[in-house]
């Protein structure tokens, strides 16, 4: 074979490999042996053992790195029954049923949250870090208080219970400041209304407390449906603007369907095995 003789390179380990000068142990070799060096050849397997090592290596720092960010983004959803969370600092909130909510903090300065559907939210003063809600069409800024926010397509209403809020108007920037006991509504179309409450009908599914003053029964079953979550109708449109006064504090359902039978004269609300109420005639 023209002279030439073929020599093996022995075999090592893939670790000890990436540690030796290749060059030098080569140039060793060949003046050891009386030949000159014309081709250097790694091992197939080698580089295929060096390549996925690289590639698992890279992998597992864009795992690393995509967990970190995405656990700055949290989302929390309610469907049939409210659900309860705490985030950011102890601040509370309240998602009320087929409600929705996404919470960033990767902002500096800034907690965000996207909401979808009524949310009452309890949120924990915090001087270092703006707390802002957003909906479809304001966002709320506040710096610790209380409230209640129920978007829908027609209008989203913003309830205080404690403390100041902020709400900007994503269509014009305009924006409205308001305080305890007071209701704002906005509509795309109106603009701003704010108005002053003397209870909470509207938060009733999370306070569970009520408070009607001869108010019509079909916005007292409104009111109740929302709360407990069930569906209603009406036999007799009529049975609509029976008017009732009282309270309600903490009380089951049962019992508060209860008392309305007793106040009403020739009215029932029953309800069947899938829980459907009907106010209908005696």
């Amino acid at each position: 074979m023209n002279n030439e003789e073929i020599y093996e390179i022995p075999e090592i380990s893939d670790t000890r490999l990436l540690d030796i000068d290749t060059d030098a142990e080569w140039d060793k070799l060949s003046s050891q042996l009386g030949f000159r060096r014309k081709t250097k050849i790694l091992r197939l397997d080698v580089l295929v053992k060096i390549a996925a090592a690289v590639l698992i290596v890279v992998g597992i720092g864009a795992l690393v790195n995509n967990s970190f960010n995405s656990s700055d983004i949290s989302t929390y959803t309610a469907q049939n029954t409210p659900v309860e969370t705490v985030v950011e600092n102890s601040t509370q909130i309240s998602l009320n049923c087929n409600s929705s909510v996404t919470c960033n903090a990767k902002q500096k300065g800034v907690f965000s949250v996207d909401l979808k559907g009524e949310a009452y939210f309890d949120v924990e003063k915090n001087p270092e870090r703006k707390f802002e809600i957003n909906t479809h069409d304001i966002t709320v800024v506040v710096h610790g208080t209380s409230f209640n926010i129920c978007e829908d397509k027609a209008a989203t209403t913003v309830t205080v219970t404690s403390g100041v809020v902020e709400v900007i108007s994503k269509i014009d920037g305009k924006s409205v400041t308001i305080t305890k006991d007071e209701l704002l509504t906005y509509d795309a179309n109106k603009g701003f209304d704010v108005k002053t409450v003397d209870n909470f009908n509207n938060i009733a599914w999370k306070l569970k407390e009520f408070k009607f003053c001869d108010t019509p029964l079909a916005e007292i079953m409104e009111q109740l449906s929302k709360a407990y979550g069930f569906s209603y109708s009406f036999d007799n449109p009529e049975s609509k603007e029976l008017r009732i006064s009282g309270s309600f504090c903490n009380q089951k359902l049962e019992s508060i369907i209860s008392i309305l039978n007793q106040t009403l004269d020739e009215t029932d609300i029953v309800s069947n095995a899938e829980g459907v109420y009907t106010v209908k005639n005696r």
